[in-house]
């Protein structure tokens, strides 16, 4: 209660739509910028406590700080992350811890499509607002071609396809997604 106190002295700035468990949650962070942008965030997104922790804990804000300048820092907690361009809705990197690969792990380009299958609502989570998915190993053909995507999400924001084409390497002993 303390720490609620402290953070929040102002009765007003309290936002009406979360929970005591979206506030226990926010309490974990320590940096005010920081606690104000995923407080924003919440609110803008409609996240459940599950899925604030979960961003908190992919470090969603120092992802997108890191694309940003001081000021527009400074903008992503006062406002959230307000998509103005269509660059903006793709994030760099994804997380995607939630596949619980091990870092060393040698995985084939099918077993890693699969393990995005079975955890599709987490996958959709990471990839953001709008992105529905459409299909899976999607045949086209391009000057008697064939060609399969792996992944095809519709971004009903946007208006357009974003497809995805999973390449698995491996350099010097590591795991590399593409």
């Amino acid at each position: 209660m303390r720490r609620f106190y402290l953070a929040y002295q102002k009765w007003q700035a309290v936002p009406a739509k979360l929970s005591w468990t979206h506030f226990v949650t926010l309490l974990g962070v320590s940096d005010d910028t920081v606690r104000k942008f995923y407080e924003k965030q919440t609110t803008l997104e409609n996240w459940g406590y599950r899925e604030l922790e979960r961003q908190i804990d992919s470090s969603l804000f120092e992802r997108l700080a890191l694309s940003k300048d001081k000021k527009g820092v400074l903008q992503l907690s006062e406002k959230g992350h307000i998509v103005s361009k269509p660059t903006e809705v793709i994030k760099d990197p994804y997380v995607l811890d939630f596949l619980k690969i091990p870092q060393s792990h040698r995985m084939t380009e099918k077993a890693l499509e699969q393990k995005i299958i079975d955890n599709l609502q987490m996958f959709l989570l990471e990839l953001g607002k709008g992105f529905a998915f459409i299909a899976r190993q999607y045949k086209i053909s391009l000057r008697n071609k064939h060609y399969y995507i792996d992944l095809i999400f519709y971004h009903r924001i946007l208006k357009c396809f974003v497809l995805i084409d999973l390449l698995c390497c491996t350099q010097h002993n590591r795991s590399y997604v593409v």
